[in-house]
């Protein structure tokens, strides 16, 4: 709450408000392109596993193979040279038809560990040694040397390269499991920082939503109090400060407006009223000018309580005020006038301890077709000016 006050106020050098939002769209995009990059990096390694796995599980396939292959071998060679049966060649052949193509295809497959690569490597050699081992087992059985064969046997030829085959394929097959074991616990971690960046990329994005939202608030207060005081001045420049009216050049505005309307429209009638305080100095010179501007406050008061709606009274001088009358004849303005200076005069004002009486004088004027708003504003004056010579306290209308 404090940070989003303190970027809500505005600086002399700079709106860190603004400054305060951008820098939180950015930082969202950041962590947003951070989440991205490690939901990536997650999704490659968990696809390398998995092909790894299946990598691994060709390789095991293929391991599991030869050494059927392998065995199948030596069993055929040794049922030949024991029974000198020849159907006990089908295996070894089949063997070493298998054992061929899994060796081909546990070649083919991709492997970057260079040491699983000197292994199928020495498995390639073991098993061209062990066939060529069988293949002269064979031959000596084949040709009469049985006991040369036996002997041979005896001395654990063929045995021995089947071992190391063995052996080789082992190593091959726990690497492999290695290697695949490794490969899993790294997608798995690099999964659980990724979960882990996507809560923690979840709570900063609320707490920045939060922050922005209160300073979106701050923000929109700052501006609606800006406007207010934009509208406070404004107001402040058209409105007499004493009476809370229009003042004179607001009202001046508003005459203008009202005669550009009934210029354009004849059937729309105008008229306008000037009136003043009576003996208004001597209010001053007896009681004060603190006296005076209760009066004239009260003279404002009792005008615009005795005006009609759409009229529009304003304070356009010391003691001066004028009235518009829109869509009123001279007849009805008069009319109106005549309630407005009874109203002024129906009681006078307590200010203290004194009774101040007093009344009003009023000249009203309607439009003619070629006024313009001087010339309007003259003849209504000039009425004004026959009511005070005439005895004050009265409404005079222009000739």
């Amino acid at each position: 709450m404090w940070l989003a006050k303190q970027v809500a106020r505005r600086s002399r050098r700079s709106d860190w408000r603004s400054y305060f939002l951008i820098a939180c769209v950015a930082l969202m995009a950041v962590l947003l392109a951070g989440a991205s990059v490690s939901a990536m990096r997650s999704a490659k390694e968990r696809d390398l596993a998995e092909r790894w796995q299946i990598r691994t599980l060709e390789v095991l396939i293929e391991t599991d193979r030869l050494r059927s292959a392998s065995l199948a071998k030596l069993r055929g060679e040794r049922g030949f040279l024991i029974t000198d049966d020849r159907r006990f060649l089908e295996p070894y052949y089949q063997g070493m038809e298998q054992g061929a193509e899994s060796l081909a295809r546990l070649s083919a497959l991709p492997s970057q560990n260079s040491q699983q690569q000197q292994r199928i490597a020495t498995l390639k050699r073991d098993l061209a040694e062990f066939d060529a081992t069988m293949e002269e087992m064979i031959a000596l059985q084949r040709g009469g040397r049985k006991d040369e064969a036996i002997a041979r046997t005896r001395r654990g030829d063929g045995k021995t390269s089947l071992d190391r085959i063995l052996l080789t394929l082992d190593a091959i097959e726990h690497s492999e499991r290695g290697l695949l074991a490794e490969r899993s616990l790294k997608a798995k971690r690099l999964a659980v920082a990724n979960e882990r960046y996507q809560y923690a990329l979840t709570a900063i994005g609320f707490l920045l939503l939060v922050l922005t939202i209160l300073a979106t608030i701050y923000v929109r207060q700052a501006l609606d109090a800006e406007a207010d005081a934009r509208r406070e001045l404004q107001r402040s420049a058209s409105t007499d400060a004493l009476t809370g009216l229009p003042n004179r050049r607001s009202f001046i505005d508003a005459l203008g407006r009202s005669l550009d309307r009934a210029a354009s429209d004849p059937a729309r009638p105008l008229s306008l009223a000037i009136f003043d305080i009576d003996h208004f100095k001597q209010i001053n010179d007896r009681f004060g000018h603190p006296a005076g501007d209760e009066v004239i406050r009260e003279v404002a008061r009792r005008a615009s309580e005795s005006l009609r709606k759409r009229d529009l009274v304003g304070r356009i001088g010391g003691e001066e005020f004028a009235v518009i009358f829109p869509q009123a004849d001279l007849e009805t303005a008069a009319m109106v006038c005549e309630r407005l200076r009874l109203g002024i005069a129906h009681s006078p004002v307590v200010h203290g301890d004194a009774i101040i009486p007093f009344t009003a004088s009023v000249g009203v004027a309607d439009f003619q077709p070629g006024d313009d708003l001087d010339h309007l504003m003259a003849r209504a004056d000039a009425a004004l000016y026959e009511a005070k010579t005439g005895g004050r306290n009265q409404v005079r209308r222009a000739a």
